[in-house]
């Protein structure tokens, strides 16, 4: 477990490696795999048996050069279990601090985890905050679906930001009328604005077709789904800012986020180690594969070699930043969201995205693609201007040709696209019920 000195060497370690060597974030990575695995052994009944069925034992991982002997795990492997099973000995998973997934595989999850932990996880948050661009002090929003505060959680760091003034934060519900929304922000006028791309789009469509009313952040954060090309742009013109977006999920609070001076997205090293796998191997830059990551501060419910269910893309080994981390270039959504095809491919909508993105898009505000059977595709657009019949007839013609003729592929023009119930906008979504578990290992490379 993490000791009130573990968590101060640890705090201060995360102070120091921004200023550090990719070495020295090295030797990090390789002593606290080397704990974790060992806890996970000792404490954890699913490691336990999961390492003694490959017949693996801690004392073969000496660091991360021994990654590929750990076999991955998927949510499905873990959610099977019971509670006990997958929580440290010692630890009443009742009393641990939870985080849900929304399950929009179908299947919601539960993350648990000590507040110790939680609190080391915001530390990373807020260092990556200050890199963006965040300064002690500002005036912040968040924009979310609103949650009941875990009375588990004594939320310390916050707490004591909060009593010093250092930290101003406005929550509001992302599902309240954009108006209300807009009222509320510039009431408060704050410094920064975070909160889930989708939501927040919703309220830069609303500050567009009403220009006399202004929200001008000095910043926007946006995280928790893809953020698409169409929405950095409608964000931007929207609230007038530069915005930045952050990776991260329920099991991983921060994988990684957006430099301000590249583009690629800076993996949070000292919190995670981060693989990006194409057909199982480690990917080369600029290459697209799975997302396996290992939690190095989980140790209530360890998340070890975890297949994620994204797809990125391997950015740079030292990107030209001064900052040590290792980096990704682009999240370009969920396996769970390939489309099967009649012909017996299996592909990315990211793939079909790319034959429109970036040429002749700018009377686009938001889109769609649904798959709504294997031969049946829409493009759903919500336009800025109603479009010109040749322009809506070359979409079809160059995503119809992409698809191939025994896919019925359609564009249909829209006045609004709806969040999920979870209070994300699924730019990317399938109907036919297709897992990572179901696609060819040759679907990565595709």
């Amino acid at each position: 477990m993490i000791s009130a000195s573990h968590f101060a060497r640890t705090a201060l370690a995360f102070r120091r490696h921004p200023g550090g060597s990719s070495a020295e974030l090295k030797e990090f990575q390789d002593a606290q795999l080397r704990r974790l695995v060992c806890h996970a052994y000792d404490a954890v009944p699913f490691y336990r048996k999961h390492f003694d069925r490959h017949r693996l034992h801690p004392r073969h991982i000496r660091g991360t050069v021994d990654l590929d002997l750990i076999p991955t795990v998927t949510k499905q492997d873990l959610r099977a279990q019971l509670p006990r099973n997958v929580v440290a000995r010692g630890l009443d998973p009742a009393q641990l601090l939870t985080a849900r997934t929304s399950g929009s595989s179908g299947e919601p999850f539960v993350i648990r985890r000590t507040w110790t932990e939680q609190n080391l996880q915001y530390l990373l948050q807020l260092r990556a905050f200050g890199s963006l661009g965040v300064r002690l002090g500002d005036r912040k929003a968040t924009v979310s679906l609103l949650r009941p505060r875990n009375p588990a959680d004594p939320k310390l760091i916050g707490r004591a930001l909060h009593a010093t003034g250092l930290k101003h934060t406005l929550k509001i519900d992302g599902f309240q009328d954009p108006a209300v929304i807009v009222a509320r922000l510039g009431a408060y006028r704050p410094d920064l604005i975070t909160g889930m791309p989708g939501m927040l789009c919703r309220v830069a469509d609303y500050l567009l077709d009403h220009q006399e009313q202004k929200v001008r952040p000095r910043l926007l954060i946006v995280g928790g789904e893809v953020l698409t090309p169409v929405m950095r742009r409608c964000l931007k013109e929207g609230f007038g800012a530069p915005v930045r977006e952050t990776y991260a999920s329920h099991e991983f609070p921060l994988l990684g986020w957006e430099c301000p001076r590249g583009g690629e997205f800076h993996t949070c090293d000292d919190g995670v180690i981060l693989e990006v796998l194409k057909q199982g191997q480690p990917a080369g830059e600029g290459e697209r594969g799975e997302v396996v990551a290992t939690n190095l501060h989980a140790y209530a419910m360890p998340f070890i070699r975890y297949r994620l269910g994204d797809i990125a893309t391997r950015g740079e080994h030292h990107p030209n930043c001064s900052q040590p981390f290792s980096s990704i270039r682009s999240i370009q959504g969920r396996m769970i969201d390939y489309f099967p095809l009649p012909d017996g491919r299996v592909i990315h909508p990211y793939q079909i995205l790319t034959s429109f993105i970036g040429r002749d898009d700018g009377w686009i505000r938001q889109y769609q693609l649904l798959q709504e059977r294997e031969d049946r595709i829409v493009l759903r657009i919500q336009p800025t201007q109603i479009p010109d019949s040749e322009r809506v007839a070359a979409l079809r013609q160059t995503i119809g040709t992409l698809l191939g003729p025994q896919v019925d592929f359609s564009v249909k023009m829209v006045d609004d696209i709806p969040l999920e119930e979870s209070g994300k906008f699924r730019p990317l979504r399938s109907l036919v019920r297709t897992t990572s578990h179901e696609l060819p290992v040759s679907a990565i490379s595709a």
